[in-house]
């Protein structure tokens, strides 16, 4: 008997064995890359192009591309493609973009990638910072307890023992929900970025800390400072929280958390979500974060375990 299909038919059919071979292919390690571990945050050694000195760049979850300060920018010599508007922390920019440039971690070599340059840059004790450019490629996974970061390329990856937490994209930031509680009687709930380049538990950007007032419910502030994004400056709060969950964890109860204050660009500046969920917090799992899926995956490590 001779079966007849139509092309459309057919071209279902292809599309429908090529998804189920691609999600059925086992994902490859491509790479190790060591790291350091400043207090969470996790520091990368690379080199770029031909210059011969190696860099250290943050790994920073809260920022989608790469970037260096204009100084560096100079010496290494990166040219500038286009200009464009870049929203940082409490406000946007105006900021440079040089494309076609090579980061070489070690024997791995990541091409073609785009670097936003900026005036200025704070990161103490690095030279620059790269985000979830290399999340869009590959299977990230950080391995805080072996200080190491390893690639794969995109497939099934089995992970056991640990929480699939899902999160959405909707502008280059990998957004999770959360529950903050100043009080007891009070949860309010956000959305939240996966922040590996923030240095705090928790901060809640001036928006949710408005809507909510947070800062007059029940709030005892500790101490006051500010925090600074690419050479914007706000200032900020900080104190403790009765509790904060996020997709569904148990309550981390008595928490540090910093809440943003109004001021400059900060009172009109809303980046459609509420905060950031930072390396105090983070920095207790091993997590991987997997685009094909949309999940971050987090287990207890050492440190979670003291």
């Amino acid at each position: 008997m001779k079966l007849k299909y139509s092309s459309a038919a057919l071209t279902f059919l292809l599309i429908l064995i090529t998804q189920s071979f691609s999600y059925a292919q086992q994902a490859k390690e491509v790479a190790r890359i060591p790291f350091e571990n400043h207090n969470g945050t996790i520091i990368l050694t690379v080199k770029l192009n031909d210059f011969p000195r190696p860099l250290r760049l943050l790994f920073d979850t809260g920022a989608d591309g790469m970037a260096v300060g204009q100084p560096l920018a100079d010496s290494i010599g990166l040219k500038v493609a286009r200009t464009q508007k870049a929203s940082v922390v409490g406000g946007s920019m105006d900021i440079s973009v040089s494309t076609g440039n090579t980061v070489h971690m070690g024997s791995f070599d990541f091409k073609n990638q785009s670097i936003a340059i900026f005036k200025e840059m704070h990161k103490e004790g690095t030279d620059g910072i790269i985000g979830n450019t290399l999340a869009r490629h590959y299977i990230v996974k950080v391995d805080y307890d072996g200080k190491e970061m390893i690639l794969y390329n995109f497939g099934d990856l089995e992970e056991k023992g640990g929480t699939a937490i899902p999160f959405s994209i909707p502008s280059g930031l990998f957004i999770i929900p959360g529950t903050l509680s100043i009080t007891m009687d009070q949860p309010h709930t956000g959305n939240f970025v996966f922040d590996t380049g923030a240095a705090y538990n928790l901060i809640c950007f001036r928006p949710f800390v408005k809507q909510h007032k947070l800062l007059v419910s029940g709030f005892k502030a500790d101490s006051h400072g500010s925090t600074t994004s690419m050479g914007m400056s706000t200032p900020t709060f900080a104190g403790k929280a009765a509790a904060f969950s996020f997709a569904g964890m148990q309550p981390i109860k008595d928490m540090s958390v910093t809440l943003m204050a109004g001021g400059g660009q900060s009172e009109s500046w809303n980046p459609g979500f509420d905060g950031s969920i930072g390396v105090g917090l983070i920095s207790n799992y091993n997590f991987t974060i997997n685009m094909q899926k949309k999940e971050i995956y987090i287990i207890p490590n050492k440190k979670n375990k003291k």
